[in-house]
């Protein structure tokens, strides 16, 4: 199961974990982990090509798949960023709908994310 968290510092997108491989089908045919993918890995592309931010990001897809992504406040704030990432958890929001059995979406509030 993919388990994504998403981080938000009042009602903003700070940060975000995915952690897991879906299990839908076999390695190569899974269209959930296909589709997080595309959605997430789409995500942190355009911000880190279309905003002018830096933020960390982090993956390893072979020891039980695992993504995240933090953004200081200086980018988390940034309308363009915002937009991709509320964007991508519309995405996975109605991914975890649709495919309950394989993904799980959940926010957690956050007092401060990184400087």
């Amino acid at each position: 199961m993919i388990r994504a968290k998403v981080y938000r510092h009042q009602d903003e997108i700070c940060g975000f974990l995915l952690k897991g491989h879906a299990g839908q089908a076999k390695y190569g045919k899974d269209i959930v982990c296909a589709a997080v993918t595309v959605l997430v890995l789409n995500t942190v592309n355009a911000i880190d090509k279309f905003c002018d931010c830096t933020f960390t990001c982090e993956a390893d897809e072979v020891n039980g798949g695992f993504i995240r992504a933090e953004f200081p406040q200086g980018a988390w704030k940034d309308e363009k960023v915002q937009l991709l990432l509320q964007s991508m958890v519309l995405g996975l929001s109605d991914l975890a709908t649709e495919y309950k059995r394989y993904i799980t979406l959940e926010y957690e509030e956050v007092q401060l994310c990184s400087d």
